[in-house]
């Protein structure tokens, strides 16, 4: 490869790459915030005496970070959206 093409396509590789690691994402605040909006809808809390039934355990994923209950699981993409 010449010089030219050698250059964006290395950046454009890093930058794919920092896009699929995602480092600014805070597993803490993304537990929090699939817990605020989704945990009396799943069933991860009881629904009469608010008990915690099942709490959510985020892990890493491929472009954003992946949060489960036993009911339910989210994928968090890297933009901080939260899809079903």
């Amino acid at each position: 490869m010449k010089r030219r093409t050698m250059i964006p396509a290395i950046v454009l590789v890093v930058f794919l790459a920092l896009l699929a690691w995602a480092p600014w994402l805070d597993n803490a605040e993304i537990h929090d915030n699939v817990f605020a909006e989704r945990a009396h809808i799943d069933g991860s809390i009881d629904r009469q005496t608010g008990d915690l039934i099942c709490d959510y355990k985020v892990g890493w994923f491929p472009f954003g970070r992946y949060a489960a209950s036993c009911e339910a699981g989210y994928f968090v993409t890297f933009w901080g959206q939260m899809l079903l």
